[in-house]
């Protein structure tokens, strides 16, 4: 039991990979450091649950490629069990008609792919490709910064770059990908990636910067890849908590925090729920901004206009996840078997029109569950049988649209079950085998996103990042830099720059900010 005399330089408020990430730079900086954690483990909604004995599998985070790689270096998470590897190929798309396309970890290979389908698309691939390479070389070095302010965020974009942020900022992935494919195919492929975890759809502007963001990470070293965890997602958290604790960082679970205790205008610790108090120099909040500022800062007496910003920051959600156990792969039609193949072992979406994803965001958009889903499914035992018994199959479905708000009706185990069902026969179509093939399945929706892992409305990024909501924008410009109106108290969760994803820089930007301020009041 903490005792209300002891006296922390930080105080961290939620265990999810952001407060660990911000726990670990902190105590290596040589700060006595505690976070309170409500859930019974550490990780948020990146860590590992058993939702079905013998199935290992994290609840909503699914792969990994977002988490910078200065964060690995530095907080020696390979010491600490993390274990990640590209998988390929990254996306596997099967259409109607019988045809199917594979994007593979080689670009080569997979432009003799899409050669099959179409010259004139298999030539402009890597020109597509080099435009978000471009971006990344231009936003990568201000992931681990403080943000720019917008002006200056233009400025780095000069020349013929000035095509590249006009797209970024302004365009829309549906127009974008006419200009550069002729192909309904590759259109549709990539039309989903434009809108993942973003009530928007691919006509939406915005939607190029969204696919963007799920494009500058890396896997060992292998730009633009994404990758699994060997074991499960789950590993990255367990890792930094591992690391965090070796350097002296308290980590306490099932400890929910009542609000923040400010006088004078500063944060000087944490009332729990169980009424202790631990008291501490500054308070870092990985929880989502609306709930640390009217929730936590309740009694705070803050600003009207500052608490209205706040108010008004977008967190609606249309996510839902269906988390299944497997007797058997799924047998696809355009590429028929259900032992281990390449259509299993990479992700698999269901897109297979330009104007699927539109249609499905559409539908969400007045309301409705969407009538034909948007699906990226991961089987990741296909590749690491550690994560399901011998013979048997985990398949991860990341699903759109699923709106937090219906149309006259509220979520209940009814309505689960209709869009799962939906959700089910809709990659039937496409694997007939599929439905049958479901043992147990675990449905989350929105709501069970926001009540169990502490995002808004369901939103995995704690706020929509689209480009109203980015850089000096994100969450409002009073905190957009980590620091809060509330004197010693600091944002270090998705919702600060440069926004959501197992990525670790909100918590390791908020931890400079915290350092940078200590030394210089000192």
């Amino acid at each position: 039991m903490t005792t209300q005399h002891e006296q922390f330089d930080a105080i961290i408020i939620g265990a999810g990979h952001n407060g660990l990430v911000a726990a670990g730079y902190l105590a290596r900086a040589g700060k006595k450091v505690i976070v309170i954690e409500q859930r019974d483990r550490v990780g948020g909604a990146c860590t590992l649950e058993e939702p079905f004995p013998g199935f290992t599998m994290s609840p909503c985070a699914y792969v990994v490629s977002l988490l910078r790689p200065e964060i690995i270096r530095d907080l020696e998470l390979h010491r600490y069990g993390f274990d990640a590897y590209v998988k390929d190929p990254q996306m596997f798309v099967p259409f109607q008609d019988g045809n199917y396309l594979f994007f593979r970890a080689s670009t080569e290979k997979t432009i003799a792919g899409i050669r099959r389908l179409s010259q004139h698309d298999a030539e402009a691939y890597p020109k597509f490709l080099r435009f978000f390479e471009r971006a990344s070389e231009i936003l990568n070095p201000i992931l681990l910064e403080e943000p720019p302010s917008v002006a200056d965020l233009a400025a780095r974009f000069r020349g013929e770059d000035e095509e590249i942020y006009r797209y970024l900022m302004f365009g829309n992935l549906y127009d974008m990908l006419a200009d550069y494919f002729e192909s309904d195919y590759l259109r549709a492929a990539f039309a989903g990636q434009g809108v993942i975890g973003t009530f928007i759809g691919p006509k939406t502007p915005g939607s190029v910067y969204v696919m963007w963001h799920h494009m500058f990470g890396e896997v060992n070293g292998e730009q633009g890849m994404w990758g699994y965890v060997r074991g499960g997602m789950g590993r990255i958290s367990f890792a930094l908590a591992a690391s965090a604790e070796a350097q002296g960082v308290i980590i306490r679970t099932n400890t929910p925090v009542a609000k923040i205790l400010i006088s004078n205008g500063r944060a000087e610790g944490v009332r729990l729920e169980s009424g202790e108090e631990i008291r501490g120099s500054a308070v870092l909040s990985n929880a989502e901004p609306k709930r640390t500022f009217f929730q936590f800062c309740a009694d705070a007496d803050l600003d009207k206009g500052f608490l209205k910003r706040i108010a008004n920051f977008k967190t609606e959600s249309a996510v839902i996840k269906l988390n299944i156990a497997l007797k058997e792969l799924p047998n696809f039609t355009c590429l028929p078997g259900t032992a281990p193949g390449l259509q299993h072992a990479g992700s698999c979406d269901i897109s297979p029109t330009p104007d699927w994803a539109q249609n499905a965001y559409e539908d969400a958009a007045h309301g409705e569950l969407s009538q034909k889903p948007y699906i990226e499914a991961y089987m990741q035992s296909a590749t690491d049988p550690t994560v399901a018994p011998a013979g048997y199959h985990t398949i991860s479905m990341f699903c759109q649209y699923a709106p937090y708000h219906l149309r006259g009706r509220e979520w209940s185990e009814a309505v689960k079950n209709e869009m799962a069902d939906r959700i089910i026969a809709t990659m039937s179509e496409f694997a007939p085998n599929f439905a049958d093939a479901v043992l147990h399945r675990q449905v989350l929706s929105p709501v069970d996103i926001e009540q169990r892992y502490g995002m808004p409305n369901g939103n995995i990024f704690h706020g929509e990042i689209t480009p109203d909501q980015l850089f000096s924008l994100r969450p409002t410009p009073e905190c957009a830099r980590y620091r809060t109106p509330v004197e010693g108290l600091y944002l270090c969760g998705s919702g600060t720059h440069p926004g959501g994803g197992v990525m670790g820089a909100p918590g390791h930007n908020a931890a400079q900010a915290l350092l940078h301020d200590s030394s210089t009041q000192s």
